[in-house]
């Protein structure tokens, strides 16, 4: 017997057939497994656009810390041990989710061309001025949505050499996974977190909320498992990051709205919560915050297909 496809949300059917090669039954299981995860309790009117812009001042500080530019360096050299960066100086790479650049500027030092496209104009008023400073002229800052996309209108279909959605929300499901296939002529690289403990989130949640917070989606294996359903030979790796900071408390306040920014109004009531919980942590006016995350990164070479 094998698992073919699920009934619903946590419980699992059995019948014949091979599940690894059927495409429907991970296209069914990652859009269960998004609809009881924590971001399907976003409200849209405070998510999207509305929540980059909102964020991009925050991003620009981080990205631009040794964390942010340990973590891109890291993904750079991932991609080229794929093979994904040759051939050298003549490739044409879409960052899709660009933010404020982190992936961008690094990869346009390795390229002919960076398209790098996000919603949020806030995010990419910081990439210009990045760009800017560092004297980068060959990245092209696109305001679009990936969804809204239109690959033929815009002549990207099959132009890139590399397509790359590393950490955005932008990949969520099969059409947004097709369209990534659609614009890319040798390899296509997607990461995010397949888990996230974090002690304070998850505090502050129960406080606020009155329940325990949902996990986050596990993206990657979905898209590992649709990509060899599919044909391909994709690759995945896992690794630990955990991050241990320490912050004033003013800064972990911040942080904290700004999580729950997409999930409610951060009114009088939530804020008190959110300033307690950062009192009881404080130690001299510091709050040490630790993070640990499991980053799962998935390659494949599109040129490379069973028949």
């Amino acid at each position: 017997m094998q698992l073919v496809e699920k009934d619903h949300v946590g419980k699992v059917a059995l019948a014949g057939g091979d599940v690894l090669m059927d495409a429907g039954f991970w296209e069914r299981a990652w859009q269960a497994e998004r609809s009881r995860t924590l971001f399907s309790l976003e409200r849209p009117e405070r998510s999207g656009v509305a929540y980059w812009d909102h964020r991009a001042d925050h991003f620009a500080r981080r990205t631009a810390s040794e964390e942010g530019k340990k973590r891109a360096a890291h993904i750079i050299h991932w991609l080229g041990h794929q093979e994904g960066l040759r051939p050298a100086h003549e490739l044409e790479i879409l960052d899709i989710g660009c933010g404020t650049g982190n992936y961008s500027l690094l990869l346009a030092r390795r390229a002919k061309q960076v398209v790098a496209l996000d919603p949020s104009v806030r995010m990419l008023h910081f990439l210009k001025e990045r760009m800017a400073a560092e004297q980068v002229s060959n990245i092209e800052p696109v305001a679009l949505a990936w969804e809204e996309v239109d690959l033929d209108e815009l002549g990207w279909r099959k132009r890139f050499d590399v397509v790359l959605a590393p950490l955005t929300p932008a990949i969520h499901d099969v059409p947004t996974l097709r369209k990534m296939l659609e614009a890319c002529r040798h390899a296509i690289y997607y990461a995010s977190f397949s888990e996230r403990r974090d002690p304070i989130h998850q505090e502050l949640w129960r406080r606020v909320v009155g329940k325990e917070m949902p996990a986050y989606s596990r993206d990657a294996l979905y898209v590992f498992h649709l990509l060899y359903a599919w044909g391909y030979h994709p690759t995945i790796e896992f690794q630990e990051w955990n991050v241990n900071r320490e912050e004033s408390i003013e800064e972990v306040q911040n942080e904290l709205r700004d999580f729950l920014w997409p999930f409610m109004e951060i009114d009088a009531r939530v804020d008190q919560e959110i300033r307690k919980l950062v009192q009881e942590l404080a130690r001299n006016g510091q709050v040490s915050w630790l993070r640990r995350q499991t980053f799962a990164q998935v390659s494949c070479n599109v040129e490379f297909r069973r028949t």
